[in-house]
């Protein structure tokens, strides 16, 4: 019933990036054929009672047609030690599609906490959060990541990180990284030392 879906940080009653959601959503919509607007956030989260304290992803998943459901969930951060190249061989999720089923595999047999995909040798993503490498410098994040994040989104507008193609051979000449999704802001996410990728 639901092809697509939304992951909406909610904190001490504040809903963050709202937008950037929405802009995400009417893509995905115009993408497939889908001229008139059936799927407005700001609308349904006034049907949502939102938490006062803590920390939580409003999920709001939804199909072509119009229909969709929300659910309200308490969030923790990953705790993440090792990460794993993985090749994805030109598979693609250009779309928040509710079918991960192919990140999720590849995550199980990589055998890591993590894994940074790429394809033919160019950096993508992590298997829930986009990629951002810091040279000593500047922020660089993938220039054609798996999917475009709404927080990827932000930072590239406000000119906190910058877009360019990054090739797994590149990866010495960066010191460190962050993870970026919806549920991380930038001030707080975690930084990563290179060290920690592991090169199959």
């Amino acid at each position: 019933m639901y092809q697509f879906f939304e992951s909406i940080k909610v904190k001490d009653g504040v809903i963050y990036n709202l937008s950037n959601h929405q802009d995400r959503v009417n893509r995905t919509l115009k993408n497939f054929g889908i001229s008139e607007n059936k799927i407005a956030l700001t609308e349904i989260v006034k049907t949502v009672p939102i938490p006062k304290k803590s920390l939580y992803k409003l999920r709001i998943s939804y199909g072509l047609e119009g229909s969709f459901q929300h659910e309200m969930i308490p969030y923790q951060y990953k705790k993440i030690s090792k990460f794993s190249l993985v090749d994805i061989k030109g598979q693609q999720y250009d779309f928040k599609f509710e079918n991960r089923a192919w990140i999720n595999d590849a995550l199980l047999q990589s055998g890591k906490d993590e894994i940074m995909m790429h394809d033919a040798g160019f950096i993508k993503d992590s298997s829930y959060a986009n990629l951002v490498f810091f040279d000593g410098s500047k922020w660089y994040t993938p220039a054609k990541p798996l999917l475009e994040g709404t927080q990827r989104a932000k930072l590239l507008k406000d000119g906190i990180i910058q877009a360019k193609a990054i090739h797994i051979n590149e990866l010495d000449s960066f010191h460190s990284f962050r993870l970026i999704n919806a549920m991380m802001l930038w001030e707080n996410s975690t930084e990563y030392s290179i060290s920690l990728i592991s090169i199959p």
